[in-house]
């Protein structure tokens, strides 16, 4: 496969996203363009911009330098955009909504097309070389799920995998030390802080979804993604995952902690949802059975304590329906796996 423009740009925002020098916007914004830019490839829809057509006006030609300086400062990055999208995307894998076929013909018959036996052979009628070369040549369109696996998702976990235990590797070495000597993985605007890790895993559960008639997609990106969100959800990915930032406060760090499991469940929700479309789950539950069984261990364990009225981190509200509703769908959906295939399962851990 040949490099394109694109798959340029988005395989260098990835490699700099895990670098330490920017800042938790700045993080954000390109998390938002690698949703963004998976969306517009794969023809799915994209939520308008919440901001005001007067914040996106050229400010110079009416401001003077000083505001001008003020206004570009004072512009922040969209932080619930990826989270929008995630939502809507777990609502339809609980409701198991189809996209209709009016809306997005295009995808309907590219998937029908995949699908679809040819009937016979088909008789092709000779032709002339010399007109076949007076033609215009064609332009091929960069689809999203012939990328997906190479440019997207596979270097997202796998850098995301190299920058986790680098990260354990120095507060390891480091863990001796008192104060400021003392490395933490997961301090303010790093990537393991909760706020952003939540909206690496939202960004990541978007690119799965738009991926999902990729030939790779059960083979490769859901073992893989379903791997990561049960690691995420299930350990401590830093020293002071239970301590906290050391600068924010305690409401703050609870609703993050908070989001992050949230985040988690509903990457393994896209996951089983779309592996179900697809196969029926087939491929997910017969050769990938230990994940099957792992996250229908781990959702069980969460959907129960909510139920006996344990108190998650970060709970209550908004984000206790949403942790319930994710943990309840993996739940349900698990056992309808278990229920088809459960016979030819097999545990091997």
């Amino acid at each position: 496969m040949g490099w394109n423009a694109s798959d340029l740009v988005f395989s260098a925002l990835i490699e700099e996203f895990f670098k330490n020098q920017y800042s938790t916007d700045q993080r954000f914004v390109a998390l938002n363009a690698l949703a963004t830019g998976a969306r517009e490839l794969a023809s799915l829809p994209i939520p308008a911009s919440k901001v005001a057509s007067e914040r996106t006006s050229f400010a110079s030609k009416m401001l003077p330098t000083p505001l001008h300086c003020k206004y570009l400062s004072a512009q922040k990055s969209d932080t619930q955009l990826v989270p929008l999208l995630m939502d809507q995307i777990s609502r339809q894998a609980l409701n198991n909504e189809q996209p209709d076929k009016n809306q997005f013909p295009e995808i309907i018959r590219e998937r029908r097309l995949r699908l679809q036996k040819p009937h016979g052979i088909t008789k092709v009628s000779p032709s002339d070389p010399l007109l076949q070369l007076q033609k215009p040549l064609q332009t091929l369109t960069t689809k999203f799920i012939d990328v997906a696996a190479e440019f997207f998702i596979m270097p997202f976990i796998n850098r995301f995998w190299l920058f986790l235990r680098d990260e354990q590797t120095r507060e390891e070495r480091t863990a001796h030390n008192e104060g400021r000597g003392r490395y933490y993985g997961a301090g303010t605007g790093l990537i393991l802080n909760p706020l952003v890790l939540s909206h690496v895993m939202r960004t990541l559960g978007i690119l799965v979804n738009a991926s999902q008639n990729a030939p790779e997609w059960l083979a490769v990106i859901a073992p893989e993604s379903l791997e990561l969100a049960i690691t995420i959800g299930t350990r401590p990915i830093s020293h002071t995952a239970s301590s906290g930032d050391l600068e924010d406060g305690e409401e703050a760090r609870q609703e993050r902690e908070a989001s992050v499991l949230t985040s988690a469940l509903e990457l393994a929700l896209v996951v089983l949802n779309s592996s179900m479309e697809i196969d029926g789950g087939k491929i997910l539950s017969l050769e990938h059975t230990t994940l099957i069984l792992g996250v229908s261990e781990w959702a069980t364990k969460v959907f129960s304590g909510l139920e006996k009225g344990i108190k998650v981190q970060g709970g209550g509200g908004l984000h206790e329906m949403k942790l319930g509703r994710a943990a309840a769908g993996i739940v349900l959906k698990s056992d309808e796996l278990r229920s088809r295939w459960g016979r030819s399962m097999l545990d091997t851990r």
